[in-house]
Formats: structure tokens, sequence, C-alpha cells
């Protein structure tokens, strides 16, 4: 389980890009405008007008406008646990990153949706910051959340921020925080195994985190970083949810995520349900609701996630 460094602050490099690039376009445009004007020689200068008219709508799209809105997707999941027989419904909401991009204001656009989903409880599976450990006082809306909450740390908490801080920051949200324990909670069809482990790039152990797990009892494991399903102490997990993908932030058409994704699994295991080995386990990765990087989105919208259940 080895780590990848990760340099957030070059966040602002992203900005100094996409804000030139923007006003320089956008000097180009007029240029292109006034020009045509000027002349009766049309051709290449209304070809060139509306390419750079079309690339800086989707930058200034991407950069400002799909990065503010927020989507509830729910999906249906199925669960072979021998002996079981029930259904649950688990929201997942991951990778607010609040720092420079998302603040205290997204944190309370977040809080209002969730409080307008009929569930059994919430998972978040970690990155709560960006790089600053004080940025988690941002998400002081969410000790307002009014479904159960079960969290884990991702690595940008664990590289950035003091742990200890963050953990009794959300523990005073009212937030379970599972640092690699379990907690075994109630539904109206009976009881839910519900594990955690800190992010696999660090301290995470499986051992602790499936200690005291029923075999028979629906087991789901919240992680991060989705790679933790190629670890071998992960079977005791019926199903997986974890974020750390974005799904890439920047999607395309057939292509999907376009950046490299930080992960082994790669883009075969980008985002949304995947049928996972021989077992019928299950992994569910969720596109978050912030960003790292450049503060872009293409065609992959922060997303609240709802999971239905069946086992």
């Amino acid at each position: 389980m080895e780590g990848v460094p990760t340099i957030p602050g070059v966040w602002w490099m992203f900005e100094l890009v996409i804000f030139a690039f923007l006003v320089g376009a956008g000097a180009l445009i007029a240029e292109l405008v006034l020009s045509m004007k000027l002349h009766k020689k049309r051709g290449l200068k209304v070809v060139a007008l509306i390419v750079t008219v079309i690339v800086w709508s989707v930058i200034f799209y991407g950069s400002f406008i799909e990065p503010k809105m927020l989507l509830v997707d729910e999906t249906q999941i199925e669960l072979d646990v021998e002996g079981s027989d029930g259904e649950l419904t688990v929201v997942v909401v991951a990778d607010i990153h609040l720092g420079p991009y998302k603040k205290a204001r997204w944190a309370e656009k977040v809080t209002a949706q969730l409080n307008e989903i009929d569930a059994d409880f919430i998972v978040m599976p970690g990155d709560f910051i960006f790089s600053k450990t004080k940025d988690i006082e941002m998400l002081e809306s969410h000790g307002s959340i009014e479904l159960p909450v079960y969290s884990v740390l991702g690595n940008h908490d664990h590289e950035f921020g003091d742990l200890e801080y963050i953990t009794e920051k959300l523990q005073g949200m009212g937030m379970e925080v599972l640092r690699n324990r379990s907690i075994d909670v109630e539904t109206v069809d009976g009881s839910v195994d519900v594990a955690g482990i800190d992010d696999i790039w660090y301290t995470p152990s499986l051992a602790g985190a499936f200690e005291g797990v029923d075999s028979s009892t629906p087991t789901i494991l919240v992680s991060h970083n989705p790679d933790v399903i190629l670890e071998d102490g992960v079977r005791s997990a019926d199903l997986v949810i974890s974020g750390h993908t974005h799904c890439g932030q920047v999607r395309l058409p057939w292509i999907g995520a376009v950046p490299p994704l930080p992960t082994k699994l790669g883009h075969d295991y980008d985002c949304g349900v995947f049928d996972f080995g021989d077992a019928g386990q299950k992994l569910f990765i969720t596109a978050g609701v912030g960003e790292t990087g450049p503060r872009a989105r293409l065609f992959n919208p922060p997303t609240i996630d709802i999971l239905h259940i069946s086992y």
C-alpha cells in the first residue's frame, strides 16, 4: 500500500493559466470580430473566430459553471449475501476538498441537499480538505445533517492535515469516523456491518477494520481509495465504497476520464459500480463533490450518489 505524493500547492498555477487563457482568448475574439467588420475577406477569420469561441466557452463552462452544479444520482446494487434478505439505501458523498475552490457555502449546499434525501445512512469516503487542516472548519454545516454519517479519511487528510484535529472536528459534527474499525448499523431489515479504513497510502489496517465483523451479515467497507479492492484482506466485504478518482473530473464522450487516474486499477475502474473478482464483490466509486488540481469539471459534475442496495 504505497503512497503517491500530491502537490496541492500548484493550484494557483492552474488558476493563472485558466485566467490568462480566458483573457487572451477573449481579446483574440474581440480582435477577430473587429477585423471582420473592417475587411471583406472573412473566410479563415470566421473559422478562427468559431473555434476560439467554442474553446473559450468550454474552458469557462468547465471552470466556473459545471463545478458549481450539484447532481444527485441513483444506482441499484444487488449483493449476494448468503442467508440474508433485505434492502437499504446508502448516500455517498466524497472528496469535498474544502480550500481554494470549495468553501463553507458549498458545504452548506451539500448539507441542504443531503437533508432532502430519505435513506438509512450516509457514508463519506474522505478527502475533506484540500491542503490545510483549518479548512475543516468550513464543514461546520455538516453538523446539522439529519441522517447518521459514517466517514473515513482520505489521502489529502493524511498528507496535509492534522488527523487528530480533523477526526475531532468530524466527530464533533456527529459523524462516526471509522479509522480501521467497524460498526454494526441497525436498519429496518436487520443489521449491516460498516467498516472503514485509513487511506491505503498511509495507515490502513484491514484486519482492524474487519475485526468482529459477522460473515453472515452484509458488510460494507468504506475506503477512500478503490485500490483496496486489490488487497487479499478485503474479501470480507460484500461492497466497497470509494472516492478518490473524482471520476477523472474531466470526462469526454466515448473516451471517459481524460487525465491519468491516481490508482492501480486505472481507467477500467474509474466511476460507478463494478463487479470484481470471482466472489461476487461489488465496488462503487463516486465522482465526489469537490476538485483538486485545476478547478475544472467537464461532463462530470459534482455528484451525491444514492445507492439502493438489495441483498
